[in-house]
């Protein structure tokens, strides 16, 4: 045989099998579409678990997204609020040393002129101290002839006076302190309360 009979004879066969399927599919038309219809409802089942799938993974992470939010909100809190105390003892251990200058000056002699200089001078390095303080949140307490207060005073002594209509403050025997709005010691007072 030739080529060309060969060519020939392999084109018969292709176009015969080809005549074989289509007949096949012309005898038993449902098979076919059955077969495609079944497909389909496959490839719409895996889409919809894949869907299924995808929305549970995207869900997922939006909850580790929020958690993780919350975490740095909370970390940056607790580091705000350990500075913060910090910063809150270092203030409560100067306090002492802020009510005996203040004593101090309170009960030196002005008349003393040998002395008027060093006197001057450390006046001035104590105002320095407060507003220092000041500068980093730390404010007196109102106390003197302000209505009592129990969030703010601690009332250590009492006298019945019949010139006040409440609870008034008429003498403060230590200040009290708040730093950055939160009270960290209560002023001492003495307290004229009506008879």
């Amino acid at each position: 045989m030739s080529e060309k009979d060969i060519e020939k004879t392999q084109v018969e066969e292709v176009g015969n099998a080809a005549s074989d399927e289509t007949v096949a599919q012309a005898e038993n038309p449902d098979k076919g579409a059955a077969a495609e219809v079944s497909r389909i409802e496959q490839l719409e089942r895996e889409l919809a678990e894949a869907q299924s799938v995808k929305d549970e993974y995207y869900n997922r992470m939006l909850r580790i997204q929020a958690d993780f939010e919350n975490f740095r909100r909370r970390s940056r809190q607790e580091f705000e609020q350990a500075s913060l105390n910090g910063e809150e003892k270092i203030v409560k251990k100067i306090l002492p040393v802020l009510d005996s200058m203040e004593r101090a000056f309170g009960s030196m002699n002005g008349n003393n002129s040998e002395n008027a200089g060093w006197v001057e001078g450390m006046q001035l390095i104590f105002r320095q101290f407060q507003n220092i303080l000041t500068a980093e949140g730390l404010e007196p307490i109102a106390a003197l002839e302000q209505p009592f207060d129990p969030q703010v005073h601690e009332a250590v002594l009492q006298e019945a006076r019949a010139d006040v209509t409440e609870p008034m403050v008429v003498e403060e025997l230590q200040k009290g302190y708040k730093y950055k709005g939160k009270l960290i010691r209560p002023s001492m007072v003495k307290v004229a309360v009506p008879e």
